[in-house]
């Protein structure tokens, strides 16, 4: 199979890449060539043309075969995802058995077991499978198959070892009970996998949240306490451990403590543990996992700060870290070494502005996690709320611009992935709808009157404008967390959308009934859990009541503080402390 010549724009294009990378020309032979044509290649995939799976794969394979790694990585990474997208994975013995290299680890394409187009994870080799790519529906039901198969092998195991067939470990026989105490039976495999599962069930909240679960693990098991299931779970570099323990039905979030000093870099989301009471099924316990998780600050985005005893040089480097964390996907969707793409970030002057302020200022202490809510947070705060001509047409009240805000927050919502990346032109396309309406039924143009269409322009162009950096210049994973930085300062403290949203709320309502002031009508009557409750839904609650959790209008001078005002609203900041470089460190 032979691919497209390339043009000539795709030849400079690769001799550019080669001089980059210190390969003279009189070096560049027959590996520019190959990358200028699989540059074609991608030009005409990204562009919309018609390309086949045979020349995808021709172009990618010319790339692993005749060019070398530090020029074609790139090039290959991005056809791989095209041919992902098109159900066309390598077999486990291809490109040396390392194609997972490069291969992307997710990605939306036909599942390899239902063939639905969905987004896919690669999972890698265990007990014997092969890397594949799959939805989490068929993962979760290979998940349970393998739990049974491997039950089954060890029932016909019975008395007899076999080291044929790779299974779950074993764990230690149940021992003899002491009268009155009850032991717990052995599980068998099929019982470790329905745990992890459930486990994953549980953590469903801190998954959509950027914190990465592991594929496998650990385990212990106790004859009186039963099975345990543990691991640290990280987002950047900040680690938290999880301690499942079905038969005791409860999960701990505890501490991450670098014992070992094998993580310089790292420091823990948490500074006391959680308990959380967990049933064996049922949402409800996967609810109370994510309520306590919001309440700690877990589903927003990490803020952090250097120990006021690091040296200058820690302080640097740490700053230094989180940059690079910020560009570095950029300048691999770019092809372009990290010093290229920040000085073209620089001489942007507009995106160089949200970095001085937003990125340096406001959101300083903001670590560069994917956080899909705080993105929307980001998105209604500098594409609706700021930047645009909604301040200058002001509606009548707080409340209702508090309403307004949480019904864009609710649009952004829908169309940010932590995978896909954010659909720029369906959250345009949603609010600039003219029947776009709060949920009373108000259309939201309506109320700006004649301001609607100068509000309707400038949110257009604002969202035209990172589209345009998303998909030019920043790619989808820098500018998601560009957007998680923009949803996690001041301005946003106290906006519906963020994990800590109940936990505010129910402080500022302990507060004010702590002080002997009325609930607004009818919880009065009903009660501060009732309020609590409906609270989850601050746009649909009556506007009085809106309004009293905003300033708490009885409190006085000195009384309590509503979520303008509190300061619970400021989210919770983590420590960096490398004690080792300290100059009493020992």
């Amino acid at each position: 199979m032979t691919i497209p010549a390339p043009s000539q724009a795709d030849l400079d294009r690769a001799i550019a890449m080669a001089s980059r990378h210190g390969w003279p020309a009189e070096l560049h032979g027959a590996g520019v060539a190959e990358l200028a044509a699989a540059l074609g290649v991608l030009r005409r995939a990204e562009t919309g043309e018609s390309v086949t799976n045979a020349v995808l794969l021709t172009a990618h394979d010319q790339l692993h075969a005749q060019v070398p790694r530090q020029l074609g990585d790139s090039s290959m990474r991005r056809l791989a995802e095209f041919l992902v997208a098109r159900g066309v994975v390598p077999k486990p013995s291809d490109y040396e058995g390392r194609w997972w290299l490069w291969w992307p680890k997710n990605g939306r394409g036909p599942c390899r077991d239902c063939g639905k187009t969905r987004f896919l994870n690669r999972y890698s080799a265990r007990w014997g499978d092969e890397y594949r790519y799959l939805c989490a529906r068929c993962r979760s039901a290979e998940r349970q198959h393998i739990g049974q198969q491997a039950g089954r092998l060890l029932d016909m195991q019975g008395s007899r070892e076999s080291t044929s067939t790779p299974v779950p470990a074993t764990f230690a026989p149940p021992i003899e009970a002491p009268a009155g105490s009850m032991i717990v039976p052995t599980p068998a495999s099929r019982d470790w996998e329905s745990y992890a599962i459930r486990l994953e069930e549980l953590l469903g909240a801190l998954d959509w949240a950027g914190f990465d679960l592991p594929e496998e693990w650990d385990t212990d098991f106790d004859p009186q306490e039963g099975a345990m299931l543990f691991a640290t779970l990280w987002r950047g570099d900040g680690g938290l451990e999880v301690q499942y323990n079905p038969h005791q039905q409860t999960l701990a979030l505890q501490p991450f403590d670098d014992v070992t000093g094998d993580w310089p870099e790292s420091y823990s989301l948490l500074e006391d543990s959680i308990e959380i009471p967990v049933a064996p099924v049922g949402e409800q316990a996967a609810t109370a996992v994510a309520a306590a998780a919001g309440q700690a600050g877990l589903l927003d985005a990490t803020h952090v700060r250097v120990a006021d005893s690091a040296p200058p040089e820690a302080k640097q480097e740490f700053t230094l870290r989180r940059i690079r964390r910020i560009f570095q996907p950029a300048a691999a969707f770019r092809q372009l070494p990290l010093t290229d793409l920040l000085r073209e970030t620089t001489e942007n002057e507009w995106l160089n502005a949200y970095l001085e302020w937003v990125v340096g200022m406001t959101g300083w202490d903001v670590a560069p996690d994917i956080v899909p809510d705080a993105a929307a947070l980001g998105i209604a705060a500098w594409c609706w709320r700021n930047n645009t001509a909604v301040e200058d047409h002001h509606l009548e009240s707080d409340v209702l611009m508090a309403r307004v805000n949480i019904a864009v927050t609710r649009i952004t919502q829908q169309h940010v992935c932590p995978v896909e990346g954010i659909d720029w032109d369906s959250i345009k396309n949603a609010l600039t709808d003219p029947q776009w309406a709060l949920p009373d039924g108000t259309p939201v143009c309506s109320l700006f009157g004649p301001g609607w269409t100068e509000v309707a322009a400038t949110v257009t162009a604002e969202l035209d404008r990172w589209r345009h950096l998303d998909h030019e210049v920043l790619g989808p994973q820098t500018t998601l967390i560009l957007m998680s930085i923009g949803g996690s300062t001041s301005y946003t403290d106290s906006w519906w959308g963020q994990g800590r949203w109940i936990s505010i709320c129910r402080r500022v309502i302990d507060d004010a009934t702590a002080a002997g002031l009325p609930l607004p009508p009818p919880y009065d009557q009903r009660g501060p859990e009732a309020l609590l409750a409906d609270l989850d839904a601050p746009d649909e609650v009556p506007a009085p009541v809106l309004d009293w959790l905003i300033d708490l209008p009885d409190a006085g001078v000195h009384g309590p503080r509503g979520l303008r005002m509190r300061h619970v609203t400021r989210p919770p900041q983590r420590c960096w402390d490398p004690y080792w470089l300290t100059d009493d460190n020992p």
